[in-house]
């Protein structure tokens, strides 16, 4: 009887947003990289970097010398778009074969349903580009796609107007939240269209007279963890990468990091290999 192949786990890295005020020169590159790979981060999904020769020779180096890798990056759609050879050629040198549009381009957040569907078209045109090419091509969402377009979401417009085979979707667990969705619930029903996720807690906080929401370090929040790891472990998502925008990035990222070990994920953080799902999360 032949045994079942095994399965990839998903890695958990780092958003390079979250430290991105530590990453405005090469030289700082190398710092914070270091940092990184001192508290056991092993990967990053690149975002928030100057995309020019001596920010990307930095940054293969940085991540050469401390055994980090790019398992994906977060660009603009315009960029993506209209700089496609550039965009190509420094993925390729990263070795980085995703990668994600970060937003909406503000003429299809301010559009309706027609704006929306021309901006599909356009992403998967653009998705079918980069995949002749080994880079697999995302959708970052926020808020904005959970809105209503008569009796859909734009999400599900978005995604039911494209392919499976030229765009993924880079999943958010705070927007998808702040959205109205339960992370975990939407990773296990869009399955093997996620190829990322942004790992971020969710909370409430007083500002002035109202309740507003912010992203957390994880277990400071109210997501439940366990379960969106789980899921993302049983669709075999390829990376979870820890987001937050906060003042003290190193020091928030060493928590979250610990919150991660503690509910015993641990073995996600590690350097790339193959096990079967059930044994990628704790029991």
């Amino acid at each position: 009887m032949t045994a079942a192949a095994p399965t990839p786990r998903p890695r958990i890295g780092v958003q390079t947003f979250t430290v991105r005020r530590h990453l405005k020169s090469p030289a700082a590159i190398e710092e914070s990289f270091a940092r990184l790979a001192g508290m056991g981060v092993t990967a990053v999904e690149l975002a928030y970097v100057k995309l020019q020769p001596a920010y990307i020779d930095a940054l293969v180096e940085a991540g050469r010398r401390h055994g980090i890798e790019f398992l994906s990056s977060q660009i603009t759609f315009n960029f993506l778009d209209k700089q496609r050879d550039q965009a190509a050629r420094f993925l390729e040198q990263l070795d980085c074969a995703i990668t994600a549009v970060s937003v909406l381009p503000l003429r299809v957040i301010r559009g309706g349903r027609d704006e929306l569907l021309a901006f599909a078209a356009q992403l998967e045109a653009l998705g079918e580009w980069y995949r002749e090419r080994g880079i697999r091509l995302c959708f970052h969402h926020h808020d904005f796609e959970f809105r209503r377009y008569g009796d859909e979401i734009g999400l599900d417009v978005l995604l039911a107007n494209t392919s499976a085979a030229n765009l993924g979707l880079e999943l958010d667990t705070y927007w998808a939240q702040r959205g109205g969705r339960a992370p975990h619930d939407l990773i296990n029903d869009l399955g093997a269209r996620i190829k990322v996720v942004h790992l971020r807690d969710y909370t409430i906080r007083w500002k002035y007279f109202e309740l507003l929401p912010k992203d957390a370090e994880f277990g400071a929040g109210n997501l439940d963890l366990v379960r969106i790891i789980r899921a993302c472990c049983d669709q075999q998502v390829a990376l979870l990468a820890i987001e937050q925008d906060t003042k003290t990035p190193f020091d928030s990222l060493q928590r979250s990091l610990a919150h991660v070990r503690a509910l015993g994920f641990g073995a996600l953080l590690g350097a790339p290999d193959t096990e079967t799902s059930h044994d990628s999360r704790p029991v």
